[in-house]
């Protein structure tokens, strides 16, 4: 921790993060980083942000979440979380649902780690195809973080107009300015997030350097660059990324014969990128804090019951207190936290670009190859005594299978099922247990409020409306 504070003395607070004790003053004769593995470990902890987990709250905007009575011991996470349920602009306001940084102020942090690490880089001693496979890494990483921010805080890609459509500031370096950063475009943040997945992915297979499945690679890379131009819907390069993972990595976990998919001390098949993130994470084991925004009907309607294994083995059931299913869980207790990356993610990649290809041309090589990956992910999710091969062949059914595939098999996971209510213009209906009034959200054109507190601490970023 010494190294990490004291390398700080050499970075400003970006003005767009509005955290102004973020940083703590040092002795400036305090030992400094000089090795490259110094800088690797400050990017395993600032850069990759354990213990904050953005990712998962995001369902609560998601129709795979409803409202529930909340018990005595989590009425305050109701009061404050029902705002967000109900999308109200005021959701991360002190006059709100209270300040909430997980979207906006850990993502870019998360950048500053990795900027301060791609800025000192070349002056740390040490072998440099390791350095080089760090920069890979930060830039992977940063991108990331890009993409769930213009996720959050944009219109979808496909949804608005990209050029005009303001996203999140980019800022791609530690260095002082003193200025107000303003949000970039939609197109500019993904431009620089294929930049840096391109510029990462080089750098990672040219230079190798052992990993396990806790930081990210090349074919993690690869994976996330397949899901933007899916977003993009630049079908052919998503389709190109998805068949790169794929022909490398392949493997799926069968659910016929227990374990889970982020059990990773014992069920590593399919992951290909995994960290533990508790903060965030709202499914507890104990009756008594179940949460109060529990897995939706409608998300539990869609699996068959005593067919598809993911239902029992996906969705945690909090049987003692009759509450239904309290929520996603994909690891066992010791990793029930995990998000990441997995292989059946790119199958669904897959799946949905030849489903699209064979709905706009009517090539039956297409609906064979959908059907294809579609029917290899299914046999390991359903029980094998009643698994029966689906066979479709209208393209828009096909396509709306496949997407209902991707519900199923990624839901509570990197927000997925965020993206794509956005991305596919769903409209999503919220009721509050204790009301008959229903809310409804056109996702196609919903993004996220700005903090109050980040808007008048950097007033050159305009709030969303």
């Amino acid at each position: 921790m010494m190294k990490i504070r004291n390398i700080y003395l050499l970075m400003p607070v970006f003005c767009l993060i509005g955290c102004s004790d973020f940083l703590e003053e040092s002795s400036q004769d305090e030992v400094r980083p000089a090795m490259v593995s110094d800088l690797e470990q400050i990017l395993l902890g600032d850069g990759y942000r354990d213990g904050h987990n953005f990712f998962y709250m995001s369902e609560i905007f998601t129709d795979n979440q409803k409202s529930v009575e909340p018990l005595s011991n989590v009425e305050d996470e109701y009061e404050q979380k029902k705002w967000r349920f109900l999308w109200d602009a005021k959701m991360f306001d002190d006059d709100g649902g209270g300040y909430n940084g997980e979207c906006w102020e850990i993502p870019y942090k998360g950048i500053l780690g990795c900027n301060l690490v791609l800025e000192y880089l070349d002056d740390m001693k040490g072998e440099d195809y390791i350095r080089e496979s760090l920069r890979g890494e930060a830039l992977i990483l940063r991108s990331w973080y890009y993409f769930h921010l213009v996720n959050f805080f944009g219109i979808a890609y496909n949804q608005g107009n990209p050029a005009t459509d303001l996203g999140v500031p980019l800022k791609l370096d530690p260095t002082v300015t003193g200025q107000f950063f303003t949000r970039n475009t939609v197109e500019e943040v993904y431009l620089q997030i294929e930049r840096d997945l391109l510029h990462g992915i080089r750098l990672l297979s040219e230079n190798k350097y052992d990993r396990n499945f806790f930081r990210i690679n090349h074919l993690a890379a690869k994976a996330i660059l397949s899901r933007v131009y899916l977003y993009m819907e630049n079908w052919d390069k998503a389709l190109a990324y998805a068949d790169s993972v794929l022909m490398e990595k392949s493997n799926l976990l069968d659910l016929n014969d227990g374990g889970r998919v982020y059990h990773t001390s014992s069920t590593p098949d399919e992951i290909i990128w995994a960290r533990e993130y508790n903060s965030g994470y709202e499914v507890s084991f104990q009756p008594r804090l179940s949460p109060p925004f529990i897995a939706s009907d409608d998300l539990v309607g869609i699996y068959t019951d005593n067919v598809d294994l993911r239902q029992k083995i996906y969705l945690y059931y909090d049987g003692s207190i009759t509450r239904g299913y309290a929520g996603v869980n994909k690891g066992y207790y010791d990793y029930a936290a995990i998000q990441g990356i997995r292989t059946a993610e790119l199958y669904l990649n897959r799946a949905e670009v030849y489903s699209r290809k064979y709905l706009a041309g009517g090539q039956d090589e297409f609906r064979v190859k959908a059907l294809a990956d579609l029917n290899e992910l299914r046999k390991y999710r359903i029980n094998k005594s009643k698994y029966i091969e689906v066979n479709l062949t209208d393209g828009q059914e096909l396509l709306d299978f496949c997407l209902l595939e991707r519900r199923r098999e990624l839901c509570g996971e990197t927000c997925h099922r965020w993206c794509d209510v956005r991305r596919l213009g769903v409209t999503v209906t919220h009721l509050l247990y204790d009301s008959s009034i229903e809310y409804q959200q056109d996702m196609g054109h919903y993004v996220l409020p700005i903090p109050k507190l980040i808007t008048e601490q950097n007033p050159a970023l305009e709030q969303n409306q």
